[in-house]
């Protein structure tokens, strides 16, 4: 009777156990460098997700900007950060890219903004982004390896000052493409001037480069900021007083603005959706602790996404919300 006894309460305990696991939403979930907003904010997220529902099992991978949204398309990932021109882009089949990636869908915009940020050192002989075009002489200058933002949108910069990678390299000077925590040890290190960023105010990337090496974050001229505007990027400002250790800390600094969103790949199950975005919409104050970018989300800019559907899981929880109709 005994072993009888064991037996039952072992079985029960193993088809509870499979149950369970049957009921687990195992997603992927695309994020930035390592060492950048994306990264540590979509760690934050999971970690609010799984307290709330422990059934969600996410593991947060390192990705980029734009490679996020092939990965996406191609089912390699589940959901993603995303930043709204490439989305679109991508979307359409627009530049950069070359086909049109059908199944993205939008779960939720207006997570805040990345903000491109110019960091020279804080004695740089050069005050101004087209003064270090103009002047021709060698620099070094980094950001992150292509297939991000942050390299399209440099590129961008070089293409509007009609200068190229190999320009600056045939007068003496560097192009370097690595992750954020090389840029960093490159520019404490002296190996490295102009730190080109796309990150969230406060970018750790950006603090922990200026902390070793003063920094001046240097603005967009309005030709520029025109140009990117161009781009489908967005007009913003560096607000005054994000970083303790730039020098010009104490003014806004015009620069390019884009909001971060979560997408999703059109296959992903709306019951996963539905709770994952409901799980948001219900714990706001959590979402706006999770990073400062995150502050002053409003829900409300959650639902718009110009050309991109949403997911019908995060449209039911829109619904729900009384967000959508």
């Amino acid at each position: 009777m005994r072993r009888l006894t064991v037996a039952i309460v072992t079985l029960v305990l193993a088809l509870g156990s499979a149950a369970v696991w049957a009921q687990q939403k195992n997603l992927t979930w695309t994020a930035g460098q390592v060492g950048g907003g994306w990264y540590a904010q979509a760690g934050g997220f999971v970690e609010l997700i799984k307290s709330k529902d422990p059934s969600f099992n996410i593991k947060v991978v390192p990705g980029a900007g734009i490679q996020n949204m092939s990965k996406l398309q191609q089912g390699e990932t589940e959901i993603a950060w995303g930043l709204p021109p490439f989305i679109a882009a991508s979307y359409n089949g627009s530049d950069p890219f070359k086909e049109k990636h059908a199944d993205l869908r939008l779960v939720m915009n207006g997570l805040g903004f990345v903000h491109i940020q110019w960091g020279v050192p804080a004695d740089y002989p050069y005050t101004s982004i087209r003064e270090i075009f103009q002047k021709k002489g060698p620099i070094t200058i980094g950001t992150t390896p292509p297939g991000g933002s942050d390299e399209w949108v440099m590129r961008k910069v070089f293409e509007f000052y009609k200068t190229t990678y190999n320009d600056v390299r045939s007068r003496g000077g560097k192009v370097i493409l690595v992750s954020y925590s090389d840029l960093t040890t490159q520019y404490r290190d002296r190996n490295m001037d102009i730190f080109f960023a796309n990150l969230a105010v406060p970018g750790a990337a950006i603090q922990e480069a200026s902390l070793g090496r003063k920094m001046r974050i240097l603005p967009m001229d309005d030709d520029l900021i025109a140009f990117m505007e161009g781009q489908g990027l967005s007009r913003g400002v560096i607000p005054k007083g994000s970083y303790k250790d730039v020098v010009n800390n104490d003014v806004d600094i015009p620069t390019i603005t884009m909001a971060n969103t979560i997408v999703a790949n059109a296959k992903v199950s709306e019951e996963d959706v539905y709770a994952f975005t409901t799980i948001l919409l219900k714990n706001l104050d959590d979402v706006r602790r999770v990073h400062p970018a995150f502050k002053a989300f409003d829900p409300k800019d959650a639902v718009k996404l110009a050309n991109v559907p949403l997911h019908p899981g995060a449209a039911k929880a829109y619904r729900d919300a009384r967000l959508l109709n």
